[in-house]
């Protein structure tokens, strides 16, 4: 089993739909699940959230996920810029 996880900082409704997309490529596309999460109010509407991952049966998907939420974030920041 391999583990991992996502630090996802920024505006609270930023930070919500990167966890919605993390959790739709974790369980759509490789039936595992996001296992907890712990969050940390930063300031005003901005705050930390671990996002903690497991059950990947092989380490080549847990670097799928890592590689297509980063697509996702950098699709983001390139739409706001």
């Amino acid at each position: 089993m391999f583990n991992s996880f996502e630090l996802l900082s920024g505006p609270l409704d930023t930070i919500q739909k990167k966890y919605e997309i993390l959790s739709d490529i974790v369980f759509v596309e490789h039936g595992c699940k996001v296992h907890g999460s712990q969050s940390l109010h930063v300031s005003n509407n901005s705050m930390q959230l671990i996002v903690l991952r497991s059950a990947f049966r092989r380490e080549k998907e847990r670097d799928e996920v890592k590689r297509k939420f980063n697509d996702f974030v950098l699709s983001i920041i390139t739409r706001t810029n």
